[in-house]
């Protein structure tokens, strides 16, 4: 059986990476009796997989896993016993038994949206003309990629971004590219409109969703 489900990350566990997360995950569901299925070879590994991964330090509303599984299970029965053991700040929000002609989740992504939360001195203001400077044109960064350092322009990767005021607290809402052929980087995005304004802001980054292809907000 083949199962994706939806993870929320919050604040209390902002901090665990992605490695301790799939580590965690893993746990939780040989404590909920989750039948697990393995891969072959000397060194045997559970078919869990995340369709990205989250930037340590950010929480998130929408991290999509792909598993499979040993023998069938109710999506019910999966939801309620792997959210009974798993730690204060984690939760799968709902989840569907798919087929395994179902493309690779990576395969299916479109864009992601973001909430970028600034400290309560950040006049919103202010935040809103410094972003409109910085979509104004290109936005060259530095990015590492597998030939090593590289200049490259995120601007196209920049789909919408809108700047409110919320709970006292300027916010950004941005939403960007996500998939196989290039991603908007959130860190990148902010350390350029850091360089461009010469302010250093102070921020939180929320993951609000994740969009599939055709703009759906399921795999499914």
């Amino acid at each position: 059986m083949r199962l994706i489900a939806r993870l929320t990350k919050l604040e209390p566990v902002r901090f665990v990476s992605h490695l301790d997360i799939l580590r965690l995950l893993q746990r939780a569901f040989r404590r909920a009796g989750v039948p697990l299925s393995y891969s072959q070879g000397f060194n045997p590994h559970p078919l869990l997989s995340f369709a990205t991964a989250l930037s340590t330090g950010y929480t998130s509303g929408a991290e999509w896993i792909d598993v499979k599984l040993d023998k069938d299970m109710d999506t019910d029965d999966f939801l309620s016993s792997v959210n009974a053991a798993l730690p204060v700040g984690f939760g799968f929000k709902e989840a569907y038994a798919v087929e395994d002609r179902l493309p690779s989740l990576t395969a299916l992504l479109e864009s992601a949206t973001y909430c970028v939360t600034f400290s309560a001195d950040t006049n919103a203001d202010e935040l809103k003309k410094d972003i409109a400077a910085l979509l104004s044109g290109e936005i060259i960064v530095e990015k590492r990629t597998k030939g090593g350092l590289k200049n490259v322009d995120i601007r196209p990767q920049v789909i919408e971004a809108d700047v409110a005021e919320e709970a006292g607290h300027a916010v950004l809402t941005v939403k960007g590219v996500l998939n196989t052929s290039g991603s908007l980087n959130i860190e990148l995005l902010m350390g350029a409109l850091a360089r461009q304004s010469g302010k250093n802001y102070d921020y939180s980054v929320h993951r609000v969703n994740v969009e599939f292809i055709g703009g759906r907000s399921t795999p499914v």
